[in-house]
């Protein structure tokens, strides 16, 4: 331990220190009480012992400070907490600290002998400091108050660990902080599935991965930093934290239970509503209202498809930055998470104008790119429906989005935006990409591509060149790489498929084989 990292312990709490500070790293390894001005029948073997004086009882001037710190540089002290000192301090006594590098504390209203007892246990036993952390630390969990229990009780973990504490989400991302300024972490430092120990610009972080279910990869990372820690203070944190994370694990499981019950609740009304042939059912209505849907009026629905890295959990875990997304370009209204994303709609009083509908899909785009920056091997398309009046109206709406989504992402690209009114010829095209027995032609056809072609070169090859009218130059101008290399690769797709590709009707078959396949394979 260093007096530097002594003097962050809550028995130093209001320690003032005379002259510069630039010296306090000097190690401490014992500590010794006394009330006598002079040392005498003092060990002069005894080194790097911190000296406590106790002048409660004892007049003592700056003279006799001066000759104190003289006698404790003679027996090899490393330094000298004055405890309630009384008098005026001299500039003789700063002077001699200053000029020796002495570091000369002051602290006053304080037991001396409970000072050292804390200091010693902290340099003599450190295990016994960490018990008494797990202790407080998990005595304090048991009795926070549920209000914000991920902010307070982050708030007890810094008040124990004199840190800053914070719970991380996916890619990094700052769910919560404990203190008044946002947790920050440098992107140089991974988040593992383990336990990480990183050091960055003299700052030491660490990071404690939760998981919510057995042999589920981590969802949140609980991490705290330490600045310039003692070893002691590095494993005392380690230990507090694989305590605390069964805490801060079961909030977010029940937080879980609670959103996977209201998405479930959710997604049963929206089939409800999809099925709904005639007048609604009562019981619908009482569920809309419980949710606060609005049908009555003009609806314009959305369904946004996600590809890629996804699963469930990520969309439920993602409806509160979609639905702030989408806010943010003034959509409010219904959001409901489905397995592949999400559905929603809004609801105007009057009638759209015909062509507003640029202007929403342009919106769209802004709000996809922000939530695709944040999200890493997701695709994002989004579909939208027209404006159609009541219930029955936004039944037809929802299918319109759900068929536009589709469109959307056969474009190739990583997000997209699809109105239905923009679709035109593709909407006839549709059929054939929702067809399943196009689907199976389409697989039986790029067979022999795929099993020859693992990294995906050889399709993404075949699917530009088409695109761009067998031009090999084009090609190798979209694809970024050398025109003999598109030759090359379009040779070997010609002996793999035994297809003309000079015939018109086998290039159309094999363009739409490419969008239907592509998009298959990235649902595996």
């Amino acid at each position: 331990m260093t007096v530097r990292q002594l003097l962050e312990r809550e028995s130093l709490n209001g320690a003032i220190i005379e002259g510069d500070d630039s010296f306090l790293d000097v190690e401490v390894a014992d500590v010794s009480i006394h009330s006598s001005p002079r040392l005498i029948n003092i060990d002069s073997e005894l080194t790097q012992q911190l000296l406590i004086f106790d002048a409660s009882n004892v007049p003592v001037d700056s003279y006799q400070v001066d000759m104190l710190i003289r006698d404790a540089l003679d027996k090899g002290f490393v330094a000298l907490i004055l405890v309630n000192y009384k008098a005026r301090m001299g500039l003789a006594p700063i002077r001699l600290a200053k000029k020796f590098s002495f570091p000369l504390i002051l602290i006053s209203d304080v037991d001396a002998l409970n000072l050292a007892d804390d200091l010693r246990k902290i340099i003599r036993a450190p295990f016994v400091a960490r018990s008494d952390a797990l202790l407080t630390v998990t005595r304090q969990l048991r009795n926070l108050n549920r209000t914000d229990p991920i902010e307070n009780a982050l708030k007890i973990l810094e008040g124990s660990l004199k840190c800053r504490a914070g719970l991380l989400g996916p890619e990094g991302s700052v769910i919560a902080s404990g203190g008044g300024d946002r947790f920050e972490l440098p992107s140089e430092i991974p988040l593992l599935p383990v336990f990480v120990k990183e050091e960055f610009n003299g700052t030491y972080y660490l990071l404690q991965p939760i998981s919510l279910a057995p042999r589920e990869n981590p969802s949140f990372w609980l991490a705290i930093t330490l600045d310039s820690p003692s070893i002691s203070a590095i494993t005392m944190a380690t230990e507090v934290l694989g305590i605390s994370v069964w805490f801060f694990a079961s909030i977010l499981i029940a937080d879980r239970l609670i959103r996977e019950r209201d998405a479930r609740f959710r997604l049963g009304v929206l089939n409800a509503i999809t099925v709904t042939r005639d007048y609604p059912d009562p019981v619908l209505l009482n569920q809309l209202g419980v949710l606060g849907w609005k049908v009555d009026g003009w609806c314009t629905a959305i369904h946004c498809q996600l590809t890629g890295e996804v699963d469930p959990l990520r969309v439920l875990n993602g409806t509160a930055e979609v639905q702030r997304a989408f806010a943010s370009i003034g959509f409010v209204g219904a959001l409901v998470e489905r397995p592949d994303g999400w559905s929603g709609w809004i609801v105007e009083r009057n009638e759209p104008k015909p062509n507003s509908y640029a202007t929403l899909v342009e919106n769209f785009k802004v709000a996809l790119e922000k939530l695709s920056y944040n999200s890493a091997g997701v695709k994002f398309y989004l579909g939208i429906g027209r404006p159609r009046q009541g219930i029955l109206g936004l039944q037809k709406s929802l299918e319109e989005a759900n068929e536009s989504s589709t469109i959307a992402q056969l474009s190739g690209k990583n997000m997209a935006v699809q109105h239905i009114d923009e679709m035109g010829v593709r909407r006839i095209l549709l059929g054939w990409y929702a067809s399943e027995s196009f689907s199976e032609f389409a697989s039986t056809l790029l067979a022999s591509t795929r099993a020859a072609d693992q990294d995906g070169e050889l399709l993404k090859t075949l699917e530009t060149y088409l695109d761009s009218n067998c031009s090999p130059s084009e090609t190798a101008i979209a694809l970024g790489i050398h025109r003999n290399t598109v030759i090359n690769r379009v040779d070997k797709l010609k002996s793999l498929l035994k297809v003309n590709l000079n015939e018109p009707d086998e290039r159309l078959a094999l363009q739409l084989a490419c969008r239907v396949i592509k998009r298959k394979w990235e649902e595996v």
